[in-house]
């Protein structure tokens, strides 16, 4: 059996082992809540998929068609709080197009997650294949291959960012899938198409246009133009529909929601850390352990300075450019950019991580067989612990909501910043003696 395949199948038996012991402890304890991410997994293909995504975008196209088109509906709907509503405008074309077709949205929503939970999953184990044939390793047989995509398959789908995301029935999937394909496309020499991966995420979650910024200060002006000119796309397209006001309306719904943040546990960003510290002393106004759908917490000063703070901290380091030549520098540049847009926004739902797994695959492959100093048994044994943690729930830390100790809710934060920083060291390589 190659050394790759014993890797992998040990850290899928090694997952799946924390997985059933953390839900020992949370039906010993009785802990509501207790789905692991073998649960979700068995859930997408035997349950009825959610419309976690799809639902609010169909009462916003609703309230727009009622109002004959003169709505604004981030003023209408975000503002005032009757509906946590933040997509662009550029989404609701997929809305727009459901709905003038008369397609089941349940049945939209389950058919799309599996297709594109799929297209991840290829999307990575060509990344996986193409890679390997670069490191100085065994040649691998059509069996081996096999093998690998089953194992990488088996993986994501016990993955808890990716298999949440796709119970709810969210847009996330979607963006993981582009995400994964767009890695796959920027390694291969495809950056046009690595680009209109990058524009299609951004045209749904507008940070990821920061690829654009990323590409700029690197010269690589075919990923530029092709995120650009996607996005343009999507943008024209909408204010065609939707109008120009809807869009700076878009902008006011940003502000709002980016001075407020959410500070429940499952917001997994720098500002919900701040807000859960502040929840010890003012429980009610920053709510921690269950979500409202028709509140935000109050402005902070204190809160949205130190998010302001670390969102620019986690832009400066992944904007600057690489001095190291290798691909494995180049790679992990790419991947800190992806990694960091989500980190550095205030609302980053556990689900929105579905990125970290692609992440962590390349990762893997650079620590193990790549051609890095960065070879210490140390980092290898953290990248590990980094994996398992965001690869399953902890619902028993909501015990300790109300102490200070609340920090440790972070946990899925806390191991996507450590991969951010591992990444970082592979961007910047120095020599490290220690070496297993």
């Amino acid at each position: 059996m190659k050394q790759i395949i014993k890797q992998l199948l040990f850290l899928f038996l090694l997952n799946l082992i924390l997985a059933f012991a953390i839900k020992g402890i949370t039906n010993h304890y009785s802990i509501k809540n207790d789905k692991m991410s073998f649960d979700h997994a068995i859930w997408v293909f035997t349950d009825e998929i959610g419309d976690d995504s799809w639902r609010p975008m169909k009462l916003a196209y609703g309230h727009w068609i009622e109002s004959q088109g003169q709505s604004l509906l981030y003023t209408d709907l975000l503002l005032p709080v009757k509906l946590k509503f933040l997509y662009p405008p550029t989404a609701l074309l997929i809305t727009q197009f459901i709905e003038t077709n008369n397609i089941n949205l349940l049945a939209f929503s389950t058919t799309t997650t599996i297709i594109f939970l799929f297209l991840m999953a290829a999307g990575i184990i060509a990344t996986v294949l193409h890679s390997y044939k670069h490191y100085q390793a065994p040649l691998l047989s059509p069996t081996d291959q096999v093998a690998i995509g089953v194992l990488l398959t088996l993986l994501l789908f016990t993955f808890y960012p990716v298999v949440k995301a796709a119970t709810l029935g969210q847009m996330q999937v979607w963006l993981n899938a582009f995400f994964a394909v767009a890695i796959l496309c920027y390694i291969t020499g495809w950056d046009i198409l690595a680009g209109i991966m990058l524009g299609l995420m951004a045209s749904i979650k507008p940070h990821y246009a920061l690829f654009i910024l990323w590409g700029l200060l690197r010269g690589n002006k075919k990923l530029v133009m092709a995120i650009t000119i996607t996005g343009l796309v999507g943008v024209l397209l909408g204010m065609r529909e939707f109008g120009f006001a809807m869009y700076i309306d878009y902008l006011r719904g940003l502000s709002f929601v980016t001075q407020h943040g959410e500070s429940v546990y499952t917001n997994q960003s720098f500002n919900a850390l701040a807000g859960r510290i502040f929840s010890v002393r003012y429980p009610e106004a920053f709510n921690n352990l269950k979500w409202n759908g028709y509140r935000y917490p109050p402005y902070n000063v204190w809160i949205f300075s130190f998010t302001q703070i670390t969102t620019l901290a986690i832009l400066i380091i992944t904007l600057i450019k690489p001095k190291a030549q290798s691909n494995e520098a180049k790679l992990a540049d790419f991947l800190l950019m992806g990694l960091g847009a989500t980190l550095a926004s205030p609302i980053a739902w556990e689900h929105h991580y579905g990125i970290l797994f692609p992440a962590f695959v390349c990762t893997w492959l650079i620590l193990w067989f790549g051609d890095t100093p960065l070879k210490s048994g140390w980092i290898k044994i953290a990248f590990v612990l980094f994996y398992l943690v965001a690869a399953n729930v902890f619902p028993f830390t909501k015990f300790v909501a109300d102490s200070y100790f609340n920090l440790l809710q972070s946990y899925l934060l806390m191991s996507a910043t450590g991969l951010f920083l591992v990444l970082v060291m592979i961007k910047h390589p120095f020599k490290s003696k220690a070496s297993i």
